[in-house]
Parts: structure tokens; C-alpha cells; sequence
């Protein structure tokens, strides 16, 4: 009996992952809901993997008033990247997990869409890298008819024809017309089809007089749906047993699930649209490219792997704010990490963008930079720039941390950050100075972390600028994605004890767990300090200790600092940024940790951290403790 309702419990959770995640639920009733319940439960009564199925994915639209180009962009990273996150959730209860299958039905329809073969496999190609890169290959396939025997005999190019011939549903296409008049549903079908192809195919058809259009729109339609029958077939035949998920538009009855792909309600698919992040909002917005270029605000392109990726949204304050903040240029270093600003006009300060604007962007990017705007010339005129989006942490030595190799300066004891010295990956504000008085009994990780912080390269002179000082910054809670379910969990189970050189022996500590809830982003995030004693690291100014403190799971912390660096120092999480004099540098505390390589030659930076927003943070007057005034 306790086997039984285990299992039914796994049901419960499986279904409600899949209708928070991804089902629609689009005029969905009892008989829809049973039957999704129906399909997991046989999954689990045999203890196998779920199965998922989605047609979709088949290349990017000709139509350039719509998407950027043919390649994928941030519209199908952030789809798929919400598929893995949903292969991760139900890795992490149910042992035999989750197999979700892309069927791109690029072949299907490939006579209709005027779409060059090769930008079909450079899109899947380039699809399959991005799952590939969130170590989700084997759990997210993206598949086509080549993956099967019944298509062996044929070329590529010959895949539409062969559909409908071994597939094709008896009598559909020949006796269409007559069908259509007897089904109102179909018709309708058939009539929306005409209007969206009308619309997606236009520079295609406008070499047609206005009668051939008509033809050839009747055509394409009806060609479409005869296809579709087809299809249907072939997938009945070959993901008989699968969960059948649409990006159309269908009741939720049991038959197709349909998905919203992205955040916002709506059936909008990324191969007709372009991405744009309004840092107004702090949110993604998905429509036709042209409709992007055409807000209001400025509007400036994100590079990223050598072309456009997106677009992102900023207000500016003046006429002449606006006119500087358009010749800005914008780049990430991965898919959704580390933003780059860079301005290359004279007179541009920082102050140009908004506060508000750039908490988003660090919230959503992790990491941004801005590279080339007005110089700070004292830690006063950034502290006072910077003071604006809140209250400052302060230290005995004042708001701002000057990072020199100086021995002594500021009053400060010698430690690793103001030396040459490597620094381990961290994050900000892990393990507090005694004097500031934090305790974990008394306060939370989100009472004295800081949502972020702000590095200010002052002047950077390495001798070797490819290896000398590189800042090493890595997404953990992409990191966090890339493992598996129950291996997140395992992490999220185990609390590692940090200390420090000084606190080691008979002093303070801290404990965290290895993977938590971001208190800002909603995201899984590791928090990770890395090794740094003897053994890694001899002769270090300030080695740190890590022990396991609690665990179910391991027992060996050297081993499972080794995954740890393998998790988060995968070169598809980390980043490494060489500083320029006058690098800005925003930092997202909760979902990145940070570290830098030894350097020879002279850097001086200024680093100041934002107060957490929480009630009990030890810095609200009614906990706040005086401190000593440093000699």
C-alpha cells in the first residue's frame, strides 16, 4: 500500500510540473486533466522514463520583418532552456526521469516555406548545441525523419514527398474541398492558414500578380494541412505512447497539450519572432522584429557568437541622454551572461542609464559591464553615484574597498585580495569580518548578502594582459541547470562549513548549502567557495576551509570540491573578463561566483556592496553595532 501511494504521489508532482511548466491549460476540462494523469501514471506504474513529444522547432522564418536572422537567437535559448528546466525538476523526484523529443517539422512542410535546406540544419545544428551546452543532450532530443528506417531510402530533399506517400491520410487530399465544406472546424483551420501564410510569406508571393497569390495561398494551406494529417500519422505510429505537447492552439480535452514556449500567455513561437529585454520592466518581450525597432525608447542590439541575438530596451532621461545612449553598443559573453556595455563617444557618464534599468539587467545578465563612459576619479564620486540605488555595507575602512597590492593601506590587515595573488571563485560577503557581528543565529543568508555589488577598475597595468589578473566569473545558476535532478538535490542536502585563516582555529564559521533558492531571482543557484589551503594552494596570504558540515550524500570533500570546480568552471558557465582602466562592473551576488588569476604589473580597483533589502539585515538601525574605529 505504501508502494501505491508513493507512486500516486509521484503522479500528483509529475502532472503539477508539467501544468506550472509548460501545459496551457487553454479551455481545459475534468476529461483533459484525467487523461494527462493517465499517461503519467502508466509511466511510473512501469517505472519508466516520462515521455514527452513536440513537433515544432523547423527553422527560422524567410521573412526578415520578423526575426533577426536564420539562425536560433535568445527566442529558442529561453524555450529551450525552460524545457531543460522542466527535465530538471522531474529528475529530481522521479528516478527513471524524462525523455523529451523535438520532432522538427521543418520536412513536413518544406514545400510551402520557401526555406533553404541548409538554414534547416544550421538552425537544428545550432539547436542541439544549446541543449548540448546545458548538459541536456541525453534527455532532450531534437530528431527528424533521418533518425528513421522508413526514411532510409530517400534523400533529404525527398523527406515531403515521402511523408505523404507512407503516411498520408486515404482520400484527405483529393476529396478536400468537399471535406472543407462539411467541417467548420477545418475550414477555419484552413482559412487562418491562408491569412498567417499571407503574411509570412509576403516578400516571396510579391513577385506574383494578385490572382496567382490567391492560388498559391490556397495552395500552401491546403498543402499544410494535408501534411499535418500526415505527420500525425507518422507520429502516432513512431511516439505512440508519448505525452503529444502543440505549440497551436487546442482545448486542453486529451489529445494535444498545447504550450505556451514563452513567459507571456500567448502562442507565440521564436522562428517568427525576435526577443527584446525591456529594462523598464525587468522582462522579456516577444514580437516581429520590425514592431521592436519601431518602440519607443532607445533600442540597441546584443551581440552574441558574432551577430545579433536579441534586443534590449532602455529610457533615457533627455534628448541628448538619448542620442549618446544609441551609439552605445551591446555584447554578451554567453547566451544569458555577462553583458557588456561600451560607449566610445566622449562626455557619456554612467548616470545616463537608469538605476532601476540597471537592476534588471544585472538581475537577468548576472554580470554587466560598462566599458568606456566617463572616468570616477575619487571612490567618493563612485560611493555617491552608487549610493543612489540604496544604503552601502559599511566596513571599519569606509563604504568603498580600494584593492591594491599595498601592504597595510586603508588600515587593513595583509590579505590575498590585496596582493597578486590568485583569488578563489566566491561570492560576495560569504564569511563577515567578527567585528560586523553576523551570526547565523541570528540572521538568514538574505539578511547580509548582497543582491550585488560593484567593481571599479581604477587603473589595470598587467604585464601579461591574456593571463595577468583575468577575472574569472561564473552562472551558477546556470550551473545549477546543467546537472542533474537529483544530483541538484543531493547538493541542495549538503552544507559545507567555510573558514577562513584567521577564524579557522577556534573562531567563526560559516555554513551554507551547496545549492539554494536564489532570494532574488526565484532560480537554483550553487553557492560554492573554492578550496584554498596547502594542499591547492600553498603559501597563500589568506587560505580558506571548506568541510562538509551535513550530508546524506558525500562524505568526501575532496572529491566533491573536484565536481564542484568541474560543475562550475565549465567554460559554458564561466566567463573570463580582462579589465580595462575604467571597467564598471556590476555583479549579481546570488547567482555567480567570482575569482581572479595572479597578476604581475600594478591594479588598483574600488569595490562597494549594496545593503540587502531584508528587515533584519544587520545594517537596519535596530541591529546595527558600532564599530571600532579602525587606527
Amino acid at each position: 500500500m505504501l508502494e501505491i501511494n508513493n507512486k500516486e504521489n509521484l503522479v500528483e508532482e509529475i502532472s503539477f510540473i508539467l501544468l506550472n511548466q509548460l501545459i496551457a491549460q487553454y479551455e481545459a476540462n475534468i476529461h483533459g486533466l484525467v487523461k494527462l494523469k493517465n499517461q503519467v501514471r502508466d509511466f511510473v506504474a512501469n517505472d519508466k522514463p516520462v515521455r514527452l513529444l513536440l513537433p515544432a522547432f523547423p527553422c527560422k522564418t524567410n521573412n526578415l520583418d520578423k526575426v533577426i536572422c536564420h539562425l536560433p537567437d535568445m527566442g529558442e535559448y529561453l524555450v529551450l532552456r525552460k524545457f531543460v528546466q522542466t527535465i530538471r525538476d522531474i529528475q529530481a523526484i522521479y528516478e527513471p526521469g524524462i525523455i523529451f523529443h523535438i520532432f522538427s517539422d521543418y520536412h513536413t512542410f518544406s514545400d510551402y516555406i520557401s526555406v533553404d535546406l541548409k538554414h534547416h540544419y544550421d538552425f537544428s545544428d545550432k539547436l542541439r548545441l544549446m541543449v548540448e551546452r546545458m548538459n541536456c543532450s541525453e534527455y532532450l532530443k531534437i530528431v527528424n525523419f533521418e533518425h528513421y528506417p522508413e526514411f532510409d531510402d530517400l534523400e533529404d530533399f525527398q523527406y515531403f514527398k515521402g511523408l505523404k506517400d507512407k503516411y498520408g491520410k486515404p482520400g484527405y487530399e483529393e476529396n478536400f474541398d468537399k471535406l472543407k465544406l462539411k467541417d467548420n472546424k477545418m475550414n477555419t483551420t484552413y482559412l487562418g492558414l491562408k491569412k498567417f501564410m499571407s503574411h509570412d510569406q509576403k516578400h516571396v508571393l510579391a513577385q506574383l500578380s494578385y490572382k496567382q497569390r490567391r492560388l498559391r495561398l490556397s495552395e500552401i494551406a491546403k498543402g499544410m494541412m494535408v501534411q499535418g494529417k500526415a505527420l500525425d500519422n507518422f507520429l502516432n505510429d513512431k511516439f505512440s505512447d508519448c505525452i503529444r505537447l502543440s505549440i497551436h492552439q487546442h482545448p486542453m480535452v486529451g489529445k494535444k497539450y498545447s504550450l505556451y514556449l514563452f513567459d507571456e500567455q500567448a502562442f507565440k513561437t521564436p522562428w517568427h519572432t525576435a526577443v527584446l529585454f525591456d529594462a523598464a520592466q525587468g522582462k522579456y518581450v516577444v514580437d516581429m522584429k520590425h514592431n521592436h525597432l519601431d518602440r519607443d525608447g532607445v533600442i540597441i542590439p546584443v551581440e552574441y557568437d558574432n551577430r545579433t541575438w536579441c534586443y534590449i530596451r532602455l529610457t533615457a532621461k533627455t534628448p541628448e541622454a538619448e542620442q549618446k545612449l544609441r551609439q552605445v553598443s551591446a555584447v554578451l559573453y554567453r547566451e544569458k551572461f555577462g553583458l557588456m556595455l561600451v560607449n566610445k563617444q566622449e562626455d557619456c557618464p554612467v548616470s545616463l542609464f537608469e538605476h532601476k534599468e540597471l537592476k534588471y539587467l544585472i538581475k537577468e545578465f548576472g554580470t554587466v559591464v560598462l566599458r568606456g563612459f566617463d572616468r570616477f576619479e575619487a571612490p567618493q564620486a563612485l560611493e555617491s553615484w552608487y549610493a543612489e540605488r540604496g544604503a552601502l555595507v559599511p566596513w571599519k575602512f569606509g563604504n568603498t574597498h580600494i584593492i591594491s597590492p599595498v601592504d597595510g593601506h586603508q588600515g587593513k590587515p595583509s590579505s590575498s585580495a590585496d596582493s597578486q595573488e590568485a583569488l578563489p571563485m566566491h561570492w560576495d560577503l560569504l564569511c563577515p569580518p567578527p567585528y560586523m557581528n553576523v551570526s547565523q543565529d541570528l540572521y538568514q543568508y538574505e539578511d547580509f548578502t548582497p543582491d550585488e555589488f560593484v567593481l571599479y577598475c581604477h587603473r589595470n597595468e598587467p604585464v601579461n594582459a591574456e593571463t595577468d589578473g583575468i577575472n574569472v566569473t561564473s552562472d551558477t545558476a546556470l550551473a545549477a541547470l546543467t546537472i542533474h535532478g537529483r544530483e541538484r538535490e543531493q547538493l541542495r542536502q549538503t552544507k559545507i562549513r567555510y573558514s577562513t585563516k584567521e577564524s579557522y582555529f577556534g573562531g567563526d564559521s560559516k555554513v551554507y548549502p551547496l545549492l539554494m533558492t536564489c532570494p532574488w531571482t526565484g532560480q537554483n543557484t550553487i553557492r560554492w567557495w573554492e578550496v584554498w589551503d596547502d594542499r591547492y594552494h600553498a603559501g597563500a596570504l589568506q587560505p580558506n576551509y571548506s568541510e562538509i558540515a551535513s550530508s546524506e550524500h558525500y562524505t568526501d570533500m575532496k572529491a566533491l570540491e573536484d565536481r564542484l570546480i568541474e560543475v562550475c568552471m565549465n567554460p559554458n558557465v564561466s566567463i573570463k573578463h580582462q579589465f580595462e582602466s575604467g571597467d564598471l562592473v556590476l555583479l549579481n551576488n546570488h547567482t555567480t561566483v567570482h575569482g581572479r588569476t595572479a597578476f604581475n604589473g600594478y591594479r588598483e580597483m574600488w569595490r562597494i556592496q549594496l545593503q540587502p533589502q531584508s528587515i533584519n539585515s544587520p545594517w537596519q538601525p535596530h541591529n546595527l553595532v558600532e564599530y571600532d574605529k579602525v587606527s
